[in-house]
């Protein structure tokens, strides 16, 4: 039985989520709460197997005879293979290319920018209604001193004007480059919907709340026809369907760093 240890239907589960439904496959789905910074630490079951095999606490882990698996595209890529059946990326070399340089842009310039508004936007005043000292205390044991500080960014709200306004630029990017594709094709790696879809539309969803100015009729028309096509999706509407807070696009933790590029 594949196992999938996730978190709310939001960015980096939502990807696993959507590709387990649109393969048809039968999982357990084990529900961790990534927003608490103790659940790593000392929840049992799905936790422990989070820290232990993804360290970043940044993403969910998917177990599949008897291998654990981190970093949600990879997984995607691994189910495609392991798989086959209901194929979500295309058969020939060029196609397949699109889907990894997709996959880059989206992980290294859009989904940085994504979780930092996300984190501003829902995490900061959801940390304020908590105690402080219980969320130091956990803080202070997350194993890596990258998430430490990310999380202290959130807690004590360091997100600066420059951060801040260099993630809309770069989901400004996003989107110009998303909208351009679709002028080319109907999906973003050819004539198919593909993992590449998956990958960017995890992060862009999420525009609709966090930056919707960047994201109008009149900049974005494709864009926002392609994200309408995808909402509709059974796969997608199952996968929407595990959230257990009802609010699934404002679920928002620490993850991926800024990178140097974009």
């Amino acid at each position: 039985m594949i196992e999938l240890f996730h978190w709310e239907p939001n960015t980096f589960s939502l990807k696993p989520l959507v590709v387990l439904h649109e393969k048809e496959l039968d999982f357990a789905s084990r529900y961790t709460n990534f927003q608490d910074p103790a659940c790593a630490i000392a929840a049992p079951g799905g936790s422990e197997t989070e820290l232990t095999h993804n360290p970043e606490l940044t993403g969910p882990v998917l177990v599949d005879r008897g291998t654990a698996m981190a970093e949600s595209f990879f997984v995607s890529l691994y189910l495609d293979e392991a798989y086959p059946q209901r194929p979500l990326r295309p058969s020939d070399a060029k196609g397949r290319w699109r889907v990894l340089m997709w996959a880059r842009h989206v992980n290294e310039v859009l989904t940085p920018a994504i979780c930092t508004l996300g984190c501003k936007t829902f995490l900061v005043p959801a940390l304020k209604m908590r105690e402080r000292a219980p969320l130091e205390a956990a803080i202070a044991a997350l194993p890596t001193l990258e998430k430490r500080n990310a999380w202290l960014d959130a807690l004590d709200d360091r997100y600066g004007t420059d951060l801040l306004e260099d993630s809309r630029r770069k989901i400004a990017q996003s989107v110009a480059k998303i909208e351009a594709a679709l002028g080319q094709s109907s999906w973003l790696a050819g004539d198919e919907y593909s993992l590449a879809d998956i990958d960017a539309y995890a992060f862009m969803a999420p525009v609709r709340v966090l930056a919707p100015d960047l994201l109008t009729a009149a900049i974005a028309p494709r864009v926002l026809k392609w994200l309408g096509s995808i909402d509709e999706r059974p796969a997608v509407r199952a996968a929407l369907a595990t959230s257990k807070t009802g609010a699934p696009r404002e679920a928002f933790a620490p993850g991926a760093e800024h990178s140097r590029w974009g």
